[in-house]
């Protein structure tokens, strides 16, 4: 079984994607016992194969896995760092919050971007561990709520009044998203975006005041219907 654990490991790198998903499944068939050789193999894998095995490890949720995830978080790979990220706060590796820390200070200064996928990943996943505090001011959290298959989410008709809430606690609201929520899904409702960069090197009142101005230039012209929701990802001043 060995040999056929090593050979399917070395098909998640294969030029064809149908052979490598296949292996991946045939991996997660035969069960836990897999982890261990295909975390020694991790650094061998190409993209692609690293991104297969970051999925077999989150299936089986072994957190024996965690020391080779919090290592692809200084993959070349952005997402593979992503990835990854995301399964460490699904496996609960706590011991990776070091080094979660490390790559989000990297990829701020690196990127200088906040509302790319990484970090808002980044800053989800401490928080998920609870190495970060998420500012929630009470009208917010009030009206947070399942909507469809999202776990959190606003009324659209009550966006102002979020967006208003967050900035008056300093808090950049950075983007939301509009989803129509039918039956038990919830669809991406596209919606007209500034796509304005914030001043990373304002000060953090002035940079809270351009977001809110952004996010309410959005927001003025979104339809209030009772099935649109939305999502919103803001950031604290500790989070510069």
């Amino acid at each position: 079984m060995d040999g056929e654990i090593a050979r399917l490991i070395g098909l998640l790198d294969d030029d064809s994607t149908e052979v490598a998903e296949d292996a991946k499944a045939e991996l997660i068939s035969v069960g836990v016992e897999v982890v261990e050789p295909l975390s020694a193999a991790v650094p061998s894998l190409e993209r692609f194969g690293q991104l297969s095995a970051i999925e077999v490890f989150e299936y089986f949720g072994d957190p024996g896995a965690g020391p080779v995830l919090i290592d692809l978080l200084s993959s070349e790979h952005d997402t593979v760092r992503e990835w990854s990220a995301w399964a460490i706060a699904q496996l609960g590796v706590r011991e990776a919050v070091p080094a979660l820390r490390a790559a989000y200070r990297r990829l701020r200064i690196a990127e200088g971007r906040w509302d790319d996928s990484e970090a808002v990943a980044m800053r989800r996943v401490l928080t998920m561990l609870g190495a970060r505090d998420e500012v929630m001011p009470p009208l917010t959290a009030s009206l947070r709520a399942p909507a469809g298959s999202l776990d959190h989410a606003w009324p659209s008709g009550r966006l102002e009044e979020i967006i208003n809430e967050l900035a008056d606690h300093r808090q950049a609201v950075l983007y939301f998203m509009l989803w129509s929520v039918i039956d038990d899904g919830a669809f991406w409702h596209g919606h007209e975006t500034l796509d304005q960069a914030l001043d990373r090197d304002a000060p953090w009142s002035a940079v809270v005041e351009a977001a809110r101005e952004s996010a309410l230039l959005e927001a003025a012209f979104i339809p209030k219907r009772d099935n649109l929701f939305a999502t919103l990802e803001w950031m604290d001043e500790g989070d510069r």
